[in-house]
């Protein structure tokens, strides 16, 4: 069952924007006004309504759902997800016994699948949704490893004052590695490439006079 929350003006522009914003009609949906618009003091104020979506043919996640399953049961791997739907954001953790090969070397596969599902989703679509796959908790751990790589490989340029250049990475791992080394003073960073990979570039700050 999805269930969010929306305000308007009036009651029904509540409810329009709920259509709009799940993609069904509002036949479908089952409305709880939870804010009422003030009889005394109406400039300004809105109206606040709870919907609840039974049937979720339509949902982001149950496209999601349908697509992955679809997918992993052609070349024979079990899977089964769990969603959490935010406004435009839907995180989806997919649970298998096959989570190496769902990973892939480096989560390459895992951010290929990202990319695909992504493209399917929002086709025809005028408001992009963003999908977040995740297996294991793998970004997390990806995360904490691209981290200690960067902490590792700056105290290395301080050491030599010789720049280094990290593996072509996506921008999922580049952000982390300039996030992790932003608030360093002696430490700059850098993408370098074209296309989605690209190399991150770590060297000494130039001094000012």
């Amino acid at each position: 069952m999805v269930i969010r929350e929306y305000e308007g003006r009036t009651e029904r522009e509540a409810v329009k924007r709920a259509v709009e914003d799940l993609g069904v009609s509002g036949d479908k949906l089952k409305i709880e006004v939870i804010t009422e618009k003030s009889k005394f003091f109406s400039f300004g104020s809105t109206v606040k309504i709870r919907v609840y979506l039974d049937d979720l043919e339509d949902t982001v996640s149950n496209k999601v759902g349908k697509f992955l399953q679809g997918m992993f049961q052609t070349i024979g791997v079990d899977i089964s997800i769990q969603t959490i739907e935010e406004t435009d954001k839907l995180y989806v953790e997919i649970i298998s016994d096959s989570a190496g090969i769902i990973i892939g070397k480096r989560g390459k596969t895992l951010e290929a699948l990202q990319l695909i599902t992504n493209i399917i989703v929002n086709k025809d679509k005028e408001k992009w949704i963003k999908v977040i796959l995740d297996i294991e908790n793998y970004r997390d751990k990806r995360e904490n490893t691209l981290t200690d790589l960067a902490v590792k490989v700056a105290g290395k340029v301080k050491k030599t004052g010789k720049f280094q250049i990290l593996e072509p990475m996506n921008p999922f791992e580049r952000r982390i590695i300039h996030m992790a080394l932003q608030n360093d003073s002696r430490i700059f960073t850098k993408s370098e490439g074209a296309g989605n990979l690209k190399k991150v570039k770590i060297y000494l700050r130039r001094r000012k006079d």
